[in-house]
């Protein structure tokens, strides 16, 4: 979905007035919506990461799959690249 269909299907889900207010507020700013629906800090989750890391318990094939990430993205978690 491109930009524009994804504000249409936004206006349309939450209607005219709240669509104006959230224009208002986020104009000009680039907004991720995750395929979970989940918020998550990322600071916290980087965090969570890496002591799941640590402790051994796991291979970072699983932390990409628990986390929900590349494994590249895990190796540069782990290494403070991230």
């Amino acid at each position: 979905m491109n930009s524009k269909e994804a504000l249409e299907r936004l206006r349309e889900l939450i209607g005219e007035e709240k669509y104006g207010v959230v224009a208002g507020e986020l104009a000009g700013a680039t907004v991720y919506f995750p395929e979970n629906h989940a918020w998550q800090d990322k600071e916290i989750r980087n965090a969570r990461l890496k002591a799941d890391f640590y402790s051994g318990d796991y291979e970072i094939s699983d932390l990409a799959k628990k986390y929900e990430l590349s494994i590249s993205r895990v190796y540069k978690i782990v290494q403070n690249r991230a």
